[in-house]
């Protein structure tokens, strides 16, 4: 269970509420194979959020999707779709990584992988993450030896990811001719966001 991101827990929780026209909440917690501590926060923010409605018959509780919880699922499903296909791009470009990672940081553990994370604003996006030293970072690789409207748009969305979320962001550069620019638009707009350049 630990290695369950949050979406996947939402995703599971309205996929059985879906299923059934009225979902108890003692069945919900067992399909979640959550606690019940952490079962009401979830259910508490799906109340709030009008993904699903809570009904109350003598000492029985239970829950059913609303319009708004099924349009979500559907994202979700679509989510985790998009996250399935990258993980097999990834698979090509894994040793790359671990290549790099290994002669510009030691011998440190890495794990890459394609993964959705959800921002301050409540914004969820997908995007390659490399974990290591215990902390995990967004990665992009960068791999134009001219600036172009795609290294721009790509290296825009890293960065409104980084700002949303918190996390750090690692790019990777294969073209050292464009390192100047990449740095200079890395730092704008926010002096304090954790960015680090490899040149390789």
């Amino acid at each position: 269970m630990s290695n369950r991101t949050r979406i996947d827990i939402v995703e599971k929780i309205l996929d059985y509420i879906a299923r059934e026209e009225k979902a108890l909440k003692t069945h919900i917690l067992y399909a979640s194979n959550l606690n019940s501590s952490n079962l009401n926060k979830y259910l508490e923010w799906m109340v709030k959020l009008g993904l699903v409605e809570r009904f109350e018959d003598n000492r029985n509780i239970a829950y059913a999707i609303t319009p708004k919880g099924i349009e979500l699922l559907e994202k979700l499903k679509n989510i985790n779709d998009v996250l399935n296909s990258k993980r097999d791009l990834l698979s090509d470009e894994l040793v790359f990584y671990r290549d790099v990672f290994k002669k510009t940081m030691g011998s440190q553990e890495f794990t890459v992988s394609y993964r959705s994370v959800i921002g301050k604003t409540g914004l969820t996006y997908i995007h390659l993450t490399v974990g290591y030293g215990g902390v995990e970072h967004l990665l992009v690789s960068l791999n134009e030896a001219v600036v172009s409207q795609y290294l721009i748009r790509n290296l825009a969305y890293s960065l409104l990811v980084s700002d949303d979320t918190g996390m750090p962001l690692l790019i990777v550069l294969r073209n050292k001719r464009i390192q100047d620019v990449v740095e200079r638009l890395a730092s704008s707009n926010s002096p304090e966001r954790r960015v680090r350049i490899i040149v390789v």
